[in-house]
């Protein structure tokens, strides 16, 4: 895989949406305005640059990228910094949570 790889700007935007998004192609050329057919021709383009052959190494090729994570790191910084995601992803759900279920419970009953 080679997250250094030239694209596009309709394929960056094609990658983002499918690769962070995990959505369909469907799906993806609905948010973008474009055919299916769009999509499906530059995923082809997008994993012939990068190397990838599957859905997940998408995802993993739009998440190094976006992040500047190079993909030499050892397996334990990988872990580390999947580890740190992950839990600044949980906090941000909670907080959401949190607010969703205290503007719930402090409107007033007339």
């Amino acid at each position: 895989m080679n997250i250094q790889a030239e694209l596009t700007e309709r394929e960056e935007e094609i990658a983002e949406v499918m690769g962070l998004g995990a959505i369909s192609q469907k799906e993806a050329a609905n948010i973008l305005g474009i055919s299916i057919k769009t999509v499906d021709n530059t995923l082809q383009k997008i994993k012939e640059k990068a190397g990838i052959s599957k859905a997940a190494e998408l995802t993993k090729f739009c998440f190094c990228r976006k992040f500047n994570i190079p993909l030499s790191m050892c397996e334990p910084v990988k872990r580390f910094v999947a580890a740190c995601f992950l839990s600044v992803f949980i906090f941000g759900e909670y907080v959401h949570a949190s607010d969703l279920y205290r503007r719930a419970t402090s409107t007033r009953r007339a």
